[in-house]
C-alpha cells in the first residue's frame, strides 16, 4: 500500500508491498522493479493495460468543485465516461478493489492533509497524467526541491502544494505547467527571489506565494506577464521586497493584495492607487513610515478589508470618513503612530481595531455608529470621558482597556446579548460593577482589571455559563466571594487579586471542571493557535489579557488563553484553609494566594498539579511542614513560600533546592537547603561554626556530594521526559502529525508576537 498521492515515479510495485503502510518518501522511486502493475503517477501506463480490464466508473452526480464536494462512489463493472470527474482522497482513506482501476478522465485530485491511502488486494489504481487538471496535495509533509516533486502535468491548470516542506529556489513554472491558472505555494521553506518564476504564466489569476523565505527584490518586471492576475498572496516573506515604480502601469487589476511583513515601505506605494477594484488590502508590517494619502479612502469604493497596522504610520485621520460609500468595510489601523481625535466612521464599518495608537480626545463620536459593528478595538490610545452609547446590538467584542475613560460603567453594555469579550482594563472606570452583568450570557471575557471600581462582586455573574476569563484585579471590590460564582464551570483564568475580598475561600471552586481540563495535543492547531490559512483570509482578532502571576504583570494574548489555567487571590483579605480541592486542579498552570490571612497547612497532595509552573504562597499565616509531594512539581519554575510559619525540612529534590533562599525565609522554624539553617539529625548538621580547615573541608564535602546528586537527579529526569515526548510522537503517527503542524502555528504566533512587541518599542 502506497500513499496513492505521492509524485515519484513507481513503475511496479510488489504485491506484497500492498500489504505495508509505506509514507511517501522522495528516495522511494529507487526501489527495485517488483511486479507488473503501476501505482500513483507513473510513466507509460499505456503498456501495463491489459485486454480484460475492467473499467469503474466514478460515480458524482453534483460535480462539484472540491471546496464542495459530495461523496462518490465507484462503481464496478461500468465504463469510465469523458465527463470531468472530481476526487478527493481523505487521511487514511482505505479502498478496495476487486479488478483494476482505470482512470482515463481524471481531472482533480484532492489529497489535502492525507497521510495513507490505502489500496487492498491485487489491484491497481492507474491515472493518466495527461488527463489532470486540478491537483491539491497541501499538509502532505512533502519535502525535496519543486522539481523534485513534480512531473510534467501540461493540462493542469489548479496546483496547491500548500503547507508542505519543500525547499530551494523555484524553476520556470510555465515550463511545467503553461495553463496554469491558480498557484499555491504557501507555508512552504522557498528561497531565492521568486520573479523570473512567473514568467509566461499568461492565464495565472491566482498566485500565492505566502509564508515562505523568499529573499531580494520583487520589481514590475518580474510580473509583467501576469496579465489576469486578481488575487496576489506574499504575506510573511519578511526578507522579500516588493519594489515597483510609481510611473509604471501594472499589467493586472487585483481584487485582492496580501503584503502582510513584506517590505515596500517607507513611502506608501503609488502604484496601488491604479488598483480600483481591490476588495481585499493587506500591507500590515510593511516598514510604512508615511501618513495615509487622501486618496487611500477614496480610490477602492468596493474595498471590504483594509489593514494597515505594525507600521508606523504618523498623522490624523480625515475627521469625516461617514461621507465614504463602501458596502461594507473592516479596518484594522492598530499598532501605528496615529495622532488626533476619532473621525466619524464609515456607515458600513463593520470592524474596527485602531488600538496602540496615540488618539486622544472623547469618545463620543461612538454613539454615531449605527452599523452592524461587531469589534471596536481602541485599547492603548489616550482617549478621555465616559463611555458613550453604541447603537449596536452585532457588537461581540469591546476592547478600550489602557486609556484615560472615568466614569461608570454604563448600563447599556449589559442589555448587548451579543457580547463575548468586553475589555475595560486599567482606565480610572468607578462605581459598582452593574448587577445586570449576568445578562451577557454568551460572555467568554470579562477583564476590568485596574480601575476603582467598588462594591461586592455582583452574584448574577453565575449567569455568564460560558465565561472564561474573569479578571477583576486591582480595584476596591469588597466583601465575601459569592458561592454563585462556582457556577462558573468554564472559567480558566480567575483573578480577583488586589482587592479586599474577606472570607474563605468556597469549597464549591471545585466546579470549576476546565482547571483539570489538559489540552488536547491533537487540538493545538485548530482550537488554541491561529491556523496560517485563516491569517490569510480574514483578520484576526489578537487582544491581550493582563494577569497578576510571578510577583508581576504578564500579558497573555487572548488566542492563547485557552493553554492557560490561572487563579490569582492574592493581595486580599482572605482567611481559613487553602482548599484540598484545589489539588483536582490537574491543568493548573498558575496557583497565586500570597498576601492574605490564610492558615492551616498546605494541602499534602499538592503534588498532584503537575502542570503547575507557578506557585505564590507568600505572606499568609501557614503553618506545618511543606509537603513531600511538592517534589513533584517537575515544572515549577516559580515559587514564592516566604513568611509564613512552616516548620521542618525542605523536602529534597532537585526542584524545590534549586530556587533561591529568599523563597523560604520568614519561616523561623524551616530548615534544609537552600537555607543555610541546618536540620537537626543531618550529617553536617553542627551547633557551632566551624573553626579550622577540617570542619570547612567537611561542609564543602557535603555540598560536592548534594551538587553530584543535584545534576544527577536533574539528568535523570530530562531523559525520562525527553523519551517520554519523543517517543510517544514516534509511535502514534497522529500525535506525530499534530505535533509538526503545532511547531509550524508556534513560529508563526512567536512571529506574530515578535513584531507586535518591536513595534511597541
Amino acid at each position: 500500500m502506497y500513499h496513492v498521492l505521492s509524485l515519484g515515479t513507481f513503475e511496479r510495485v510488489a504485491p506484497e508491498w500492498m500489504r505495508e503502510d509505506i509514507m511517501f518518501s522522495t528516495t522511494m522511486r529507487n526501489q527495485p522493479q517488483l511486479a507488473t502493475c503501476s501505482l500513483g503517477f507513473s510513466g507509460k501506463m499505456t503498456n501495463n493495460i491489459r485486454r480484460d480490464l475492467i473499467h469503474y466508473k466514478v460515480i458524482d452526480p453534483s460535480d462539484n468543485p472540491l471546496d464542495h464536494r459530495k461523496p462518490g462512489t465507484l462503481r464496478y463493472g461500468a465504463s469510465m465516461t469523458k465527463e470531468k470527474v472530481r476526487f478527493a482522497f481523505k487521511k487514511d482513506m482505505q479502498i478496495k478493489l476487486k479488478k483494476p482501476l482505470l482512470i482515463s478522465s481524471f481531472t482533480a485530485i484532492n489529497g489535502r492533509g492525507t497521510n495513507i491511502v490505502h489500496i487492498a488486494s491485487n489491484a491497481c489504481l492507474m491515472i493518466f497524467k495527461n488527463f489532470l487538471e486540478h491537483l491539491s496535495l497541501s499538509f502532505n509533509q512533502l519535502s525535496g526541491t519543486f522539481s523534485d516533486n513534480i512531473s510534467e502535468f501540461s493540462s493542469l491548470n489548479i496546483l496547491d502544494l500548500s503547507e508542505n516542506l519543500l525547499v530551494g529556489s523555484l524553476p520556470n513554472i510555465a515550463s511545467f505547467f503553461p495553463s496554469l491558472t491558480k498557484l499555491n505555494l504557501d507555508g512552504n521553506q522557498f528561497t531565492g527571489i521568486p520573479g523570473n518564476s512567473f514568467s509566461g504564466l499568461f492565464h495565472l489569476d491566482t498566485l500565492s506565494i505566502a509564508d515562505n523565505s523568499f529573499k531580494g527584490i520583487l520589481t514590475e518586471t518580474h510580473l509583467s506577464d501576469l496579465f489576469r492576475l486578481k488575487e496576489l498572496y506574499l504575506s510573511r516573506n519578511s526578507h522579500l521586497s516588493l519594489k515597483i515604480n510609481s510611473d509604471s502601469v501594472p499589467p493586472f487589476q487585483l481584487n485582492l493584495l496580501q503584503l502582510q511583513s513584506v517590505k515596500f515601505g517607507p513611502k506608501f506605494p503609488n502604484w496601488i492607487k491604479l488598483q480600483r477594484n481591490l476588495t481585499f488590502l493587506d500591507m500590515s508590517n510593511a516598514e510604512i513610515f508615511d501618513s495615509i494619502p487622501i486618496w487611500v479612502w477614496n480610490t477602492f469604493p468596493r474595498l471590504t478589508y483594509f489593514n494597515l497596522s505594525n507600521n508606523r504610520i504618523r498623522g490624523k485621520l480625515p475627521p469625516n470618513l461617514s461621507i465614504i460609500s463602501f458596502e461594507s468595510i473592516e479596518i484594522d489601523l492598530s499598532f501605528n503612530n496615529l495622532e488626533g481625535p476619532l473621525p466619524l466612521f464609515p456607515f458600513n464599518l463593520t470592524y474596527l481595531d485602531l488600538s496602540k495608537n496615540r488618539l486622544s480626545g472623547p469618545l463620543s463620536i461612538l454613539s454615531k455608529i449605527t452599523s452592524s459593528i461587531s469589534l471596536i478595538d481602541l485599547s492603548d490610545n489616550m482617549l478621555s470621558g465616559n463611555i458613550p452609547q453604541i447603537q449596536c446590538q452585532s457588537l461581540c467584542m469591546l476592547n478600550l482597556a489602557n486609556n484615560k475613560l472615568s466614569g461608570k460603567i454604563p448600563n447599556w453594555l449589559m442589555q448587548n446579548w451579543e457580547f463575548n469579550s468586553l475589555i475595560l482594563a486599567n482606565n480610572s472606570l468607578s462605581g459598582e460593577i452593574p448587577i445586570p452583568v449576568g445578562n451577557l450570557t454568551n460572555l467568554q471575557i470579562l477583564d476590568l482589571r485596574n480601575n476603582n471600581l467598588s462594591g461586592e462582586l455582583p452574584s448574577s455573574l453565575q449567569k455568564c455559563k460560558g465565561l472564561e476569563l474573569l479578571d477583576l484585579g486591582g480595584n476596591k471590590l469588597f466583601g465575601e466571594i459569592p458561592l454563585q460564582i462556582c457556577q462558573l464551570t468554564y472559567i480558566q483564568i480567575l483573578d480577583i487579586s488586589i482587592n479586599n475580598i474577606s472570607g474563605i475561600i468556597p469549597e464549591c471552586f471545585s466546579n470549576f471542571s476546565m482547571m483539570a481540563l489538559h489540552t488536547n495535543l491533537s487540538n493545538f492547531s485548530y482550537s488554541h493557535y491561529i491556523p496560517i490559512e485563516l491569517i490569510r483570509v480574514r483578520p484576526w482578532y489578537f487582544g491581550e489579557v493582563t494577569v497578576f502571576s510571578e510577583g508581576r504583570q504578564q500579558g497573555y494574548g487572548i488566542s492563547t488563553r485557552e493553554l492557560l489555567r490561572i487563579i490569582d487571590l492574592s493581595s486580599n483579605k482572605l482567611t481559613g484553609n487553602i482548599p484540598s480541592q484545589f489539588t483536582n486542579f490537574s491543568a493548573l498552570v498558575a496557583l497565586n494566594l500570597s498576601q492574605n490571612c490564610l492558615n492551616g497547612t498546605i494541602p499534602p497532595k499538592i503534588g498532584k498539579l503537575k502542570e503547575l509552573m507557578s506557585l505564590d504562597l507568600s505572606r499568609n499565616y501557614l503553618s506545618g511542614d511543606i509537603p513531600s509531594s511538592m517534589a513533584d512539581l517537575t515544572f515549577l519554575n516559580h515559587l514564592d513560600l516566604s513568611y509564613n510559619n512552616f516548620s521542618g525540612k525542605i523536602p529534597s529534590s532537585t526542584q524545590l533546592q534549586s530556587f533561591n533562599a529568599s523563597k523560604f525565609i520568614g519561616n523561623p522554624l524551616l530548615c534544609g537547603l537552600p537555607l543555610q539553617q541546618k536540620c537537626p539529625g543531618d550529617k553536617s548538621f553542627d551547633q557551632s561554626q566551624p573553626t579550622n580547615n577540617s570542619g570547612a573541608g567537611t561542609v564543602q564535602e557535603d555540598e560536592d556530594e548534594f551538587e553530584k546528586w543535584f545534576y544527577t537527579g536533574l539528568g535523570i529526569k530530562f531523559a525520562v521526559g525527553f523519551w517520554a515526548i519523543c517517543g510517544s510522537l514516534i509511535l502514534k503517527r497522529s500525535w506525530r502529525r499534530a505535533y509538526f503542524l503545532l511547531m509550524l502555528n508556534i513560529k508563526d504566533w512567536i512571529y506574530v508576537m515578535i513584531v507586535v512587541h518591536w513595534a511597541r518599542l
